[in-house]
């Protein structure tokens, strides 16, 4: 991925004085989440119901870290049709090839080091997919033992 991508990476606080202004309502949804749950630091994965969150099934994807690879364990119907294939299976390692694996990498791992909600915004690097823009909120969570381990993101399309 050129350094001159036009993605916007922004890690969002929760104590924020002005409330981010989000394109999309679904990331905006998740982070209002985060908001309320992580004041005692990074939430638990038990603390996210999807059945409290319907709205955002669709757009949903998790991430799993394990042994400094991310394995990507559940992608929604919506969020496959925004990237154009279902990444589900999909492990993405330091060495994996291609710009998107190397930047995903990358950004992942930052995710889960600072433990804060990330947003991004910019244009779809996926084959023919370059023109739509989007608008993810990505959220680091625990799930074993006491450092986030998992990402729970939400991916929309926006004008």
């Amino acid at each position: 991925m050129p350094r001159n991508s036009g993605i916007v990476e922004e890690a969002i606080e929760a104590t924020a004085f002005q409330q981010p202004v989000f394109r999309s309502s679904l990331t905006e949804k998740l982070w209002q989440w985060w908001v309320t749950v992580s004041c005692e630091g990074i939430p638990r994965w038990s603390a996210f119901d999807i059945t409290s969150h319907p709205t955002l099934a669709a757009n949903i994807y998790l991430v799993r870290a394990i042994d400094g690879a991310f394995h990507l364990r559940l992608y929604g119907e919506r969020a496959i049709q925004i990237i154009g294939h279902n990444a589900t299976g999909e492990v993405i390692t330091a060495n994996s090839p291609g710009a998107i694996s190397e930047h995903l990498h990358d950004y992942y791992s930052r995710v889960l080091r600072t433990g804060q909600c990330w947003r991004c915004t910019g244009p779809l690097f996926y084959a023919g997919r370059e023109h739509r823009l989007f608008e993810s909120v990505d959220i680091p969570l625990i799930r074993c033992g006491a450092e986030a381990d998992t990402i729970i993101g939400v991916i929309d399309l926006i004008d």
